[in-house]
């Protein structure tokens, strides 16, 4: 037996409403979408299912690492750099909505045949052209699954259904139109017939692409009523990560002996799961709840420069102007400036960060790593104004303008420099309680380079899971 032991979601700060979309093309053509999230400039669906994981309460030890995005680049190398999961082998899923049905299956055998612990992490940021109707509804979010054998949500069935989707596809990899319904419709209903055996009046979670795919395609087969989610209305098309989004505001009201139901779909193929809550998550929040909190609201405008449709992408960031890092040297590092380890020496017990071969207070060579907390507070401030800064961050600076550096005294005693993030440089004040994330820095030699930033606290209203 497997079963889901905790859930975890994350949404980036900002979001944009329907009538932005109005006012700009004179109608938003996303039914049922009240407002979508939206990425920051300095995310991506890498560092989205960063935060989602690290939400989870992870176990010292995980064996298999899935990761899953319709869109996005492949997110397994980098995401188990920064979760320390190195060694677990992996499955990277991609290309299509389903990815996290696919994803979740590989995890459920894992644990049914090794009887350890499993992760999954979804994430996507889908981005079209502004001209592109398709481009309306799609939002930005990641979610995060940990399976064990002995999980308080066991996975009593799982099936799965696949069959041929001749002709076009729109951008989020569907069939379009009435015939792209009636097709997803057979191929899901067909999967769920196996899949969600024993149900009952359980509620299912299912894609939401817009506000009426998931009761159209489960028409005549569950009640409406049944059809648990919502989360579309304020979240946008999250790709993948819709139906487990979909799934975690399902748990978020189930009780002790429920049954509950997961349905995936995308590429012509769809997963279905049924599911008994053998123990009560507690703690499992609403992403609805979240969506409804804490919001950052852009203007049509912003928005535009956040998806960087108007950026240059082949911009001066590919010319070193002195932040020049080697691609060895970054990768050699990876592990150190995603999870911000330190090395303490031994005799002397000095930290530094980052970590050195020598200590330099007593010259010892016997360096132990210390994970830190990543959290502090602003000891010193600068804003870099347009202009000042190397061709490394033009990209950046032309989407957002000045930024925020800051030197930052970490709670176990070293003092760092670093971007801030998810804050106006005005509202920067010393002593500002701040919290380490991962974040794009920028692009060299073709290469997305991650690392740390810092952002203001309290910043955990948009990343939830159960304790």
């Amino acid at each position: 037996m497997a079963g889901i032991a905790s859930l975890a979601f994350h949404f980036p700060a900002h979001s944009i409403r329907a009538e932005a979309y109005a006012d700009m093309w004179e109608a938003s053509r996303a039914p049922g979408i009240e407002e979508k999230t939206v990425a920051g400039y300095d995310e991506d669906e890498v560092t989205l299912a960063v935060e989602a994981a690290r939400a989870l309460p992870l176990p010292e030890h995980v064996g298999f690492l899935a990761t899953a995005t319709f869109g996005g680049p492949h997110l397994a190398p980098t995401v188990a750099v920064a979760l320390g999961m190195e060694e677990a082998p992996r499955g990277d899923f991609r290309g299509s909505t389903n990815a996290s049905g696919e994803a979740l299956l590989s995890c459920l055998d894992f644990v049914e045949t090794h009887h350890g612990a499993a992760v999954l992490v979804a994430a996507d940021a889908p981005q079209g052209g502004p001209e592109e109707p398709s481009e309306h509804p799609q939002g930005a979010a990641a979610a995060a699954i940990l399976l064990t054998p002995d999980g308080d949500l066991q996975i009593e069935e799982a099936a799965t259904h696949a069959q041929d989707e001749p002709g076009e596809v729109d951008s989020q990899g569907r069939k379009p139109g009435i015939e792209g319904v009636e097709l997803a419709r057979e191929i899901i209903q067909t999967a769920a017939r196996k899949g969600l055996k024993g149900l009952g009046t359980g509620r299912v979670a299912a894609p939401e692409p817009d506000g009426r795919f998931a009761s159209r395609a489960l028409k005549g087969l569950v009640d409406p009523t049944r059809i648990g989610g919502g989360v579309v209305g304020l979240s946008g098309d999250t790709g993948c990560v819709s139906p487990l989004l979909a799934l975690v505001e399902v748990v978020h009201g189930a009780r002790k002996g429920n049954r509950l139901g997961l349905v995936t779909y995308g590429g012509g193929s769809s997963v279905a799961l049924s599911l008994r809550v053998v123990s009560r998550l507690s703690g499992t929040l609403s992403p609805l709840g979240s969506l409804r909190a804490n919001r950052s609201y852009l203007d049509y405008a912003t928005y535009v420069r956040y998806r960087t449709f108007l950026a240059g992408r082949d911009s001066a960031a590919e010319v070193s102007q002195g932040a020049y890092v080697s691609l060895q040297t970054y990768l050699d590092s990876a592990a150190a400036r995603y999870r911000l380890i330190a090395s303490q020496c031994t005799a002397c017990n000095r930290l530094d960060f980052p970590p050195r071969l020598v200590c330099l207070d007593c010259g010892g060579y016997d360096l132990a790593q210390e994970a830190l907390s990543g959290k502090g507070e602003v000891y010193a401030r600068t804003v870099i104004a347009r202009g000042s800064s190397p061709t490394e961050f033009q990209e950046q600076q032309d989407l957002i303008g000045s930024y925020a550096v800051a030197l930052v005294q970490l709670q176990e005693g070293p003092r760092i420099v670093a971007q801030l993030t998810d804050v106006d440089p005005a509202d920067v004040e010393i002593g500002m309680p701040v919290d380490a994330v991962l974040r794009r820095i920028y692009r060299q030699e073709g290469v997305v380079r991650y690392g740390y930033k810092f952002r203001p606290m309290p910043e955990r209203a948009a990343s939830n899971a159960n304790a």
